[in-house]
């Protein structure tokens, strides 16, 4: 018995030394559970254990990456867990951290993107009007993944719309907007620069040739996607401007604008551009798609100094001439350069005597040459992307915002068919009156220093994105 005794003794003296060995062991997870985003962005968890530890990762995990996955005691330990990108279904795994005979469970869950293509999302709705000026802002070289809740696409929409209604007249009639953005996946993220022999697959194939120089061969890729919009028709389409954002940092921009009304608007997101002046993403915003895209406005800028607009096509000028320009004005367009020489037949002529629009006057240089057209401000967003437009721009801004609004005849000019010319015909119903522009005209002249002249692409403060495409007709024709 006395040797019985002595063995349990012992027994018992090694399990309670094993024991206190146990509880010895600490080790701990600052989380049990995680979720990482659809985009596998890295997550940290911090581990603590008073003795060497390791991780063990199952087999099916391979899209897990976990660094890591060993190493000695220690406190806050930081274990960096990083997911492939998800398109598809939920991943999930549960992880074992063994700190000597001490074991932890660590769970990790993954969503996959929510998003689907072809969504349609307003993000403001219209509260003034009839009908709402509607702005669809929609983008090219957005790859899947950019779509989510973390992806660029969702800020860059936003920032868009914003910059949009950053300038007057726009923040003071945005209650007549309806602005929304609408999904298309591009194979791959980012634009073809071919300039830089860069190729990326996208939706709509935007690109740039050359530096400042970008295009897209067949607008019309940008209709046929926004008619899967529930309850787009070309006549919606035709009161609807398209804001097309390009997936690159860089500066450029274009417009397209057609017979009826419609237009796109092709701005790349250019955040950290390199050049002086007004050539950020929002300056980019207010002249192609504040200026041309909505206002139908024209360029005021000089890139041809010391040569006179001609009257008429020429192998030089093939598309900017003075006939080319009245003829646009009968569609609504181009009210902020006049061609007639005669100050007091401008269309801005009724400006020159009214309180507080000293700032009007008739200065020629415009519409790309230094003689032969003239412009109502001397500073103005369509002379070099300022968010600032002139007086005579803002006006046709707001006749369009109120006419569109309240479902009348937009433009002054009908075609008489008895004579086959345009002529002014008042609209019946015209929403718009002077009196009210003027009094909700906010900001009625720049009051900032004026920069240096630009006039050409090179080595200036100003560089000229390209000319408007205007094409007679309706998109899809």
């Amino acid at each position: 018995m006395s040797y019985i005794k002595r063995f349990m003794l012992l027994g018992l003296g090694f399990l309670a030394v094993l024991s206190a060995c146990q509880k010895e062991i600490s080790c701990t997870l600052s989380e049990s559970n995680i979720e990482l985003a659809y985009t596998g962005t890295p997550l940290k968890v911090y581990l603590s254990s008073s003795v060497s530890w390791k991780i063990e990762v199952p087999t099916d995990a391979q899209w897990l990456q976990i660094t890591p996955l060993s190493g000695p005691a220690g406190e806050e330990i930081e274990l960096t867990l990083k997911a492939q990108p998800n398109e598809k279904r939920v991943r999930k795994t549960q992880l074992t951290v063994r700190c000597g005979s001490r074991i932890l469970d660590l769970s990790v869950l993954q969503q996959p993107l929510n998003v689907e293509e072809y969504t349609y999302t307003v993000l403001q709705r219209h509260t003034q009007g009839t009908y709402p000026n509607e702005v669809i802002i929609l983008g090219d070289g957005y790859s899947a993944l950019d779509y989510g809740t973390e992806g660029p696409f969702n800020k860059d929409a936003y920032d868009a719309m914003e910059a949009f209604f950053s300038v007057e007249p726009f923040s003071t009639y945005r209650s007549y907007f309806r602005v929304a953005q609408f999904v298309v996946f591009s194979p791959q993220s980012g634009i073809t620069e071919r300039d830089k022999k860069t190729e990326v697959r996208t939706a709509f194939g935007v690109r740039f040739d050359e530096p400042y120089v970008m295009t897209m061969d067949d607008p019309n890729l940008v209709f046929k996607a926004v008619m899967r919009i529930p309850g787009m028709t070309m006549e919606r389409i035709s009161n609807t401007l398209f804001i097309l954002l390009a997936n690159v940092d860089r500066y450029g921009g274009l417009c397209w604008q057609y017979g009826d009304g419609s237009a796109i608007a092709l701005c790349p997101v250019c955040r950290t551009s390199a050049h002086g002046g007004y050539a950020l993403f929002a300056d980019l915003i207010h002249h192609e798609a504040g200026g041309h895209g909505f206002g139908r406005l024209v360029d005021e800028y000089i890139t041809h100094p010391g040569e006179t607009l001609p009257d008429e096509a020429t192998s030089a000028s093939p598309h900017r001439h003075k006939k080319e320009l009245q003829e646009r004005k009968y569609f609504g367009y181009a009210f902020n350069v006049d061609i007639s020489g005669d100050k007091e037949q401008a269309p801005w002529a009724h400006y020159y005597t009214l309180p507080g629009y000293q700032a009007v006057g008739y200065y020629e240089g415009a519409y790309f040459y230094e003689k032969g057209a003239w412009r109502p401000e001397q500073r103005s967003c369509m002379v070099d992307n300022r968010p600032y437009y002139n007086a005579p721009s803002r006006e046709s801004i707001v006749k369009l915002l109120l006419r569109r609004a309240a479902g009348v005849r937009l433009y002054d000019y009908l075609y008489q068919s008895s004579s086959g010319t345009y002529e002014v015909v008042p609209i019946p119903n015209d929403p718009f009156n002077m009196e009210d522009f003027m009094r909700n005209d906010m900001k009625k002249a720049w009051s900032a220093p004026m920069p240096l002249p630009a006039d050409t692409r090179s080595g200036q403060s100003f560089i000229p994105t390209q000319p408007v495409r205007f094409i007679p007709g309706s998109p899809l024709d």
